[in-house]
């Protein structure tokens, strides 16, 4: 008996010293893809200031708006209503550079900004401009658009020469 013992003994520890029989190897079906997508960065350059000509202020009766849109067009507030706007207008220009095929995003840091005037007065520019535009060229030169916006005029705007920054950002969408 005590020989069947160590036999049985001797038996288990040959089994538990065995390595389990190893599995084939199984891959995924389909496989996974891995991909990147590598874009170049955005380029914005200011190709033109944006001005709204002369604006001559008579008696003006409430608040009166002048806007000019990205075709360099003024609307000079209401006819009849005390301003005549002259002189040269345009719209800012911008240029956008980036990859091929990709959505930009227009857009502006605020809703609107601050003009300041020669003689102390503030207008407060609201710019307009295309929400978003996809880029037809690689590179150089990129695409161009245009911001155009509005000021609002009453009897109380101080006369001058009035400036201040536009500040407009691009993103991927």
């Amino acid at each position: 008996m005590k020989k069947m013992i160590l036999a049985a003994t001797a038996l288990v520890a040959v089994a538990a010293a065995t390595p389990a029989a190893a599995q084939n190897a199984v891959s995924a079906s389909p496989r996974a893809l891995a991909g990147a997508r590598l874009i170049k960065p955005l380029q914005l350059t200011a190709l033109r200031n944006l001005n709204f000509g002369t604006i001559v202020m008579g008696t003006i009766t409430g608040d009166q708006t002048v806007s000019i849109n990205g075709a360099g067009v003024v609307s000079c507030g209401v006819a009849g209503e005390g301003l005549t706007c002259t002189g040269t207008p345009t719209s800012a220009g911008y240029r956008v550079a980036g990859t091929q095929g990709q959505v930009v995003t227009i857009s502006s840091a605020a809703a609107s900004f601050p003009l300041a005037g020669s003689n102390g007065g503030t207008l407060s520019f609201t710019p307009s401009f295309p929400t978003s535009l996809t880029l037809g060229n690689s590179g150089a030169p990129g695409n161009d658009f245009n911001v155009g916006g509005s000021v609002v005029i009453n009897n109380s705007t101080v006369d001058g020469v009035y400036s201040g920054q536009i500040d407009i950002q691009v993103a991927y969408q």
